[in-house]
């Protein structure tokens, strides 16, 4: 990590025959410059860990830095050629990885440094994170099926005086919305915030309906900031740790 970037670097998983390295920039920086930085931390990393790697930048909105000016494509592969580091800008077919990189054993002896998890202790973790999920789906099934016959056997086999009082509530409802409806009864400052809420959001529907260009433009707009935000932090958590 600098002043200008961060990155992340993950292992070979599934499927996938190298290893990838993002490097993500919070500052504006020349294209030739990423170039530059991409070369210099794919050997870095590929002469820690002897596996081909991809790498790529970000700028701060999370979007792709388009490298075609200065280099054929956007993204470096670091292979090992007897040893040395390659640098190809291109993208490379799955023949031209070495076999062994698709044995879990042989990452796991490369990558020895690093805490790793088996795929059996990945299903029982997701096993057990899928337990509170279970439950909820069971409550909703009681409150959705359940719950609702409870009140129609209540109502079927319910005496005469619960007849009563239900009609009583009813009547008293009745009453309250007449209230309200009439102005002799103040909203609760809760409800007025509520009908704020709804007026205000009325309002912004017609004016996006009116200019859907501008809406679209700000949606872009808002959904860049959050991504910079994100972005921002990640690198100021990693600031801090070091």
């Amino acid at each position: 990590m600098t002043d200008s970037y961060f990155l992340e670097y993950s292992p070979p998983v599934g499927s996938i025959p190298f290893a990838s390295l993002t490097v993500t920039y919070v500052s504006n920086v020349a294209d030739e410059k990423v170039a530059t930085d991409l070369k210099k931390l794919a050997g870095k990393w590929i002469a820690r860990y002897p596996v081909p790697v991809m790498a790529s930048a970000f700028n701060r909105h999370g979007d792709l830095i388009d490298l075609e000016n200065v280099r054929p494509i956007s993204h470096l592969t670091a292979i090992l050629d007897e040893g040395k580091p390659r640098y190809r800008w291109e993208l490379l077919e799955d023949e031209e990885f070495p076999e062994e990189l698709k044995s879990p054993e042989y990452l796991i002896k490369i990558y020895s440094d690093l805490n790793y998890r088996t795929q059996s202790e990945v299903s029982a973790q997701a096993q057990e994170n899928l337990k509170p999920i279970q439950t909820a789906k069971r409550l909703l099934i009681v409150w959705s099926v359940v719950v609702p016959v409870a009140i129609v056997l209540l109502e079927f086999f319910s005496p005469v005086w619960l007849s009563v009082i239900a009609l009583v509530y009813s009547f008293w409802k009745a009453y309250q919305q007449w209230l309200k409806m009439t102005g002799r009864k103040k909203k609760s400052d809760r409800e007025l915030e509520r009908e704020k809420d709804s007026s205000l959001k009325e309002h912004h529907h017609y004016h996006c309906k009116l200019n859907p260009d501008g809406f679209l433009r700000l949606k872009v707009e808002n959904f860049q900031k959050v991504e910079e935000n994100q972005i921002q932090k990640k690198y100021d958590s990693i600031s801090t740790r070091k």
